[in-house]
């Protein structure tokens, strides 16, 4: 095919219509010199239970730029270190009139790349195929009961701990949990959850998910560092948002894990997923706006909260059957125990649980399984080393303006939040500020109490391993 003339592209994803069945994908390597075809489904199927009687055709065509998002995230290898990918993507739709409009490409490029850190270039052709089977049919069914809050759930521990507060704050609010992907155990993981929380909470929880399918993919490595899951996620939460008559959509993720400040000076851009970052909620909170003609927005209720006072609620309820069910591991394996116990996401995990006294029954690697290869105390050096950071940058004054003043020169990226989305969270700067420096004051203190705690799971499985260079530079 003719390749756009302002900007060559590395990678063009070729689609045929988005379908139920599979469509076919057919990827253009242009550093390679190789083509190649995939099959993608999607099953969205579930969205025939919604209180809209009519399926939405927009609504469709999040559904299937969400997909190509997905399909490029997942087909394109990337390394963190290597030159801004470019990727050119090419998709029937219903209606490219909304969506090749200047506006919307820009504000859709724009937060492509502050997510992934690829350069991404949409072409949106006119779809002649049939609606899939969801858009034909008549509502089945509307929801019952009345849903209040339309929520995205991974079946992480964020997502549970957040639920399990909000189930016990407010009795009559009901809630839609949102799942997607392509990973059968995280289906599985999503639903196992939500079963167990159902008899504490009968007739308040409803959940729907939507898969995404390849086929014929296996002479493709998949990517492994896919940077666009959150993006995906989103946009297909907002799907369900709109279809169960609501504007806003739920997240739950602590404040520390969602704005992600980098360990080390060197770290930049993709070394820190932006998936729930604020900025990326404003984001696509604007593009959804957008693409619907009418006010959205993509809510994190937690942002200021650690992922200990996240759980509290549980602890309170002396809940510790429902953490095990969750997953936070950043390189799950594929055979028992599943999570590694020594990735950022792990020991964040663990250093919650052990700060909100809730019993950590999760079956680690680290100190469970057979101790890998390789330096494993490479995340936790470089946690206490951030942990020291802020102490010393919060300790720096006890007035709000000069503390404020130390913590942003080493993480300026603070600021551009407060500027940027005060708003949203119905705060003035000074107020945001505030909450913030509060934040990272908490989970200070929380590192404090648990840090021996934490660091004894490391020690028997650690004999004799030189402290790493990388330790070196991250207190710098």
């Amino acid at each position: 095919m003719e390749r756009q003339s302002t900007q060559t592209p590395d990678f063009t994803l070729l689609f045929e219509s988005v379908m139920n069945s599979g469509g076919n994908i057919c990827l253009h390597d242009y550093s390679g010199n190789t083509e190649s075809n995939v099959r993608i489904a999607v099953d969205d199927s579930e969205f025939s239970y919604r209180t809209q009687k009519e399926f939405p055709s927009i609504v469709a065509d999040i559904i299937d730029l969400a997909v190509a998002i997905h399909a490029a995230d997942r087909l394109i290898s990337q390394s963190l270190r290597q030159q801004q990918t470019k990727i050119h993507i090419v998709l029937p739709i219903r209606h490219p009139e909304i969506l090749n409009q200047s506006s919307f490409q820009n504000k859709l490029s724009s937060f492509l790349e502050w997510a992934t850190g690829s350069r991404w270039i949409f072409e949106f052709s006119k779809r002649v195929d049939l609606g899939r089977f969801v858009e034909q049919q008549p509502l089945l069914a509307s929801s019952d009961p009345y849903i209040d809050e339309v929520v995205l759930w991974s079946g992480g521990l964020d997502a549970l701990a957040g639920l399990y507060t909000h189930l016990k704050e407010n009795r009559q609010i009901s809630f839609m949990l949102f799942g997607t992907g392509s990973n059968d155990n995280a289906y599985a993981r999503q639903k196992q959850i939500f079963q167990a929380l159902l008899p504490s909470f009968p007739n308040r929880l409803n959940l729907c998910r939507v898969p995404i399918r390849f086929s014929e993919s296996n002479l493709h490595i998949k990517n492994k560092i896919p940077r666009a899951r959150g993006v995906v996620f989103t946009l297909l939460g907002a799907a369900c948002t709109y279809l169960m008559g609501q504007k806003v959509l739920y997240l739950y993720e602590n404040g520390i894990g969602a704005i992600n400040l980098p360990y080390r000076k060197s770290a930049v851009g993709l070394d820190h997923s932006r998936s729930v970052h604020p900025l990326t909620l404003l984001r696509v909170s604007d593009l959804m706006s957008e693409i619907m003609g009418e006010e959205f927005r993509v809510r994190n209720p937690f942002l200021f909260w650690t992922k200990a006072e996240m759980c509290q609620q549980l602890s309170e309820d002396a809940r510790h059957d429902l953490p095990p069910l969750t997953k936070s591991c950043d390189s799950p394996h594929r055979k028992q125990p599943i999570q590694c116990g020594y990735c950022s996401s792990c020991i964040l995990r663990k250093q919650a649980l052990a700060a909100s006294q809730i019993e950590d029954r999760t079956h680690y690697i680290v100190p469970h399984g057979i101790r890998p290869v390789g330096d494993i105390r490479l995340h936790r050096q470089n946690m206490l080393a951030q942990v020291s950071t802020l102490k010393r940058l919060l300790n720096y004054s006890e007035d709000a303006i000069p503390r404020w003043e130390s913590l942003t020169r080493r993480f300026p990226d603070l600021d551009d939040i407060v500027d940027r989305t005060h708003g949203m969270e119905s705060l003035t700067p000074p107020e945001m500020r505030k909450n913030l420096i509060r934040l990272y004051q908490t989970y200070v203190l929380e590192w404090d109490a648990v840090e021996p705690q934490i660091s004894r799971a490391f020690l028997s499985q650690v004999i004799d391993q030189p402290a790493s260079q990388d330790f070196q530079m991250a207190i710098q």
